[in-house]
């Protein structure tokens, strides 16, 4: 339902939104929040990102809107979508985790190898334009580098720039790898968040199959397969099943 009413609401602002550039819609939105009206601010925020638009601070600013107003589902959604355009988003993480905090399913994760945990850690140090940036000054870093073995005539020098050279190398695949992860990540929307406040999940993609849990509003899931209008989902605990797509929003 929250959905179709922001559609409905997009449509009958639309005539207004076109008149009103996106700085100005933020202001409205930003004083709208100001002044203790949240669903206003909101309303502001969604006409923003409706026009294509969207920003870590968009949807930080949303998510508060949302919190505001108890609507936890929304708010998650909305932090989780910020830390994925900037992962280093201070606020926007401490936020989400007292989000995740009130949720009530309290999922926990099943344990992973450290090397899997050390990984995904450094792949979220940067966005994967971030990353591109990393890779850009590592290769114009190896660049300098092969000059100076080529043009030193001192052996010391020479021989510093070579070492360096294969460890710049060494950090250059790495980073590489690592971009190549993030973008997978950025780019593979297979993760969502429950939006409506109680959804039971089935067995099959059926609304008269069994029963299997009952998650709430504000649990992650991620997507495994979908069929018509039903996702295939499994939770941080590993369990499993079917819910309908509209239960569910992907980040």
């Amino acid at each position: 339902m929250k959905k179709i009413a922001i559609l409905i609401l997009l449509a009958l602002t639309a005539s207004t939104a076109l008149a009103q550039t996106p700085q100005q819609l933020m202001l409205k939105g930003n004083e709208a929040y100001s002044h203790g009206d949240y669903e206003a601010a909101a309303d502001a925020y969604e006409v923003i990102l409706a026009t294509g638009l969207q920003s870590a601070e968009l949807y930080y600013n949303l998510g508060n809107a949302y919190y505001r107003q108890e609507e936890l589902g929304q708010a998650i959604l909305n932090y989780e979508r910020a830390l994925r355009l900037n992962p280093h988003f201070r606020d926007a993480r401490e936020n989400l985790d007292l989000c995740y905090s009130k949720t009530e399913d309290g999922i926990e994760s099943l344990p992973q190898i450290f090397l899997v945990q050390w990984a995904q850690a450094i792949v979220n140090w940067f966005s994967p334009t971030g990353w591109l940036v990393a890779i850009i000054i590592l290769f114009a870093l190896l660049g300098a580098l092969v000059v100076i073995f080529f043009v030193s005539s001192d052996y010391g020098w020479r021989k510093r720039s070579l070492f360096l050279s294969i460890l710049v190398s060494l950090l250059l695949l790495l980073a590489v790898a690592f971009t190549i992860a993030s973008h997978v990540k950025f780019n593979h929307h297979n993760r969502a968040i429950v939006t409506s406040p109680m959804i039971v999940v089935k067995s099959s993609p059926e609304a008269h199959s069994i029963d299997k849990m009952i998650l709430h509003e504000g649990t992650p899931v991620e997507i495994e397969e979908t069929l018509g209008d039903w996702h295939k989902i499994h939770i941080a605990n590993g369990n499993t099943g079917w819910v309908e797509q509209d239960d569910i929003t992907i980040i």
